[in-house]
C-alpha cells in the first residue's frame, strides 16, 4: 500500500511539473505571437522650425531664425505597447532683433541641434467609451545645441549637452472615415475609406546632467594645459535642468501597411545655475514617411 501510494504522489508530482512546464511553454508561445503581432515601422522625414536661444555667457539678446530638421526613427505599436526610438538633427540661421537697446546692427549666429530620444511606453488607462488611450512610461533622452557666432572672435562657439532619464505620456486616438463620392469644381472624385491615428507625445526628463564649458571658446582652440572634459562643468541631479519636448503626430495609414505622418514639434529648455544661463525653444512642422517592415 505505501509503495502504491508513493508511486500515485510521484506520479501526480510529474504530471503537475508537466502542466507546468506546458504552461510556461505556452505562456513562452503568447509573448512571442504578441510580440510578432506588433507593428514595426521605420521612418525618415523633414520639416521647419523656428528655433531660438538665449545664452547669456556669449550675449543678453535674444537670436531666433528658420531651421532646416530631419529625422530618423523606429517605431514598435501594438495596442498595448509603444517603443520608439528617435533621431533628430537640425541646422539653423539665428538672427537678433533689428533694433537693439544697444543699439548694434543686425547680428546672426549658427545654430545646431541633435536630439536622441527612446521611449518604452505601457497602456495604463482608457477613456471616451475606450476609443482613447493613455500610455506612460520611462525615457531616456540626449540632446545638443550648439552656436557659432562670428561676430565675438575667439569667443564664438558655445553649446549644452544634456541627458536624462524621464516619465514620457502619449495619448492616442485612433479614428476613421469611409468611402464617399463628391464633386469638386464640376469634377467627380471618389474618397477611399481611411483609417488615421492622432497622439500627443509628452516627455519630462528627471534624473537629468547637463554639461555647459565654463567660458566659450573658438572651434579651433588648441591649449595644452586645457582637459577636453572638465567634471566641474558637469550638473547631475533630479532637474538639473529643465526640458520639455511635446509632440502631436497625425498618422495617415495607408492600405499597404505604411503610413504618412505629419507631426508638430515643441521643445523648451532652460538652464539658471546663477551664471552662464541660457534658455532656449523650438517648434516646427515636419513631414515623414512610415515604412512597415513585418506583415
Amino acid at each position: 500500500m505505501r509503495y502504491f501510494l508513493l508511486m500515485f504522489l510521484s506520479v501526480l508530482f510529474l504530471q503537475q511539473n508537466i502542466v507546468a512546464q506546458e504552461t510556461k511553454q505556452e505562456r513562452k508561445n503568447r509573448k512571442k505571437t504578441e510580440r510578432k503581432a506588433r507593428n514595426k515601422y521605420l521612418g525618415a522625414g523633414i520639416g521647419l522650425a523656428k528655433m531660438s536661444a538665449k545664452d547669456k555667457a556669449t550675449s543678453p539678446l535674444l537670436y531666433s531664425g528658420p531651421s532646416a530638421i530631419a529625422n530618423l526613427d523606429y517605431l514598435v505599436h501594438s495596442d498595448k505597447l509603444i517603443k520608439t526610438v528617435e533621431f533628430a538633427a537640425g541646422a539653423s540661421m539665428l538672427l537678433t532683433d533689428e533694433d537693439t537697446h544697444y543699439g548694434l546692427t543686425r547680428s546672426y549666429a549658427y545654430g545646431l541641434y541633435f536630439n536622441f530620444r527612446f521611449t518604452h511606453n505601457f497602456k495604463v488607462f482608457q477613456f471616451a467609451n475606450d476609443k482613447v488611450g493613455w500610455y506612460v512610461g520611462p525615457g531616456l533622452n540626449f540632446t545638443n545645441f550648439s552656436r557659432i557666432n562670428p561676430k565675438y572672435g575667439n569667443s564664438m562657439f558655445n553649446y549644452e549637452y544634456m541627458s536624462g532619464i524621464g516619465v514620457s505620456n502619449r495619448i492616442e486616438f485612433p479614428f476613421s472615415y469611409k468611402s464617399k463620392d463628391f464633386k469638386f469644381l464640376g469634377l467627380k472624385f471618389h474618397r477611399r475609406d481611411r483609417d488615421l491615428r492622432l497622439s500627443w507625445k509628452l516627455y519630462l526628463p528627471v534624473f537629468t546632467s547637463i554639461y555647459r564649458p565654463s567660458y566659450v571658446v573658438v572651434p579651433n582652440f588648441i591649449d595644452p594645459e586645457r582637459e577636453l572634459f572638465n567634471s566641474d562643468n558637469l550638473k547631475t541631479g533630479i532637474f538639473s535642468f529643465l526640458q520639455i519636448q511635446s509632440e502631436i503626430n497625425l498618422h495617415y495609414l495607408l492600405h499597404n501597411g505604411n503610413m504618412l505622418r505629419f507631426s508638430y514639434l515643441w521643445e523648451y529648455y532652460q538652464f539658471k545655475p546663477g551664471s552662464n544661463n541660457v534658455q532656449g525653444a523650438m517648434n516646427g512642422l515636419s513631414f515623414s514617411f512610415m515604412f512597415k517592415f513585418n506583415k
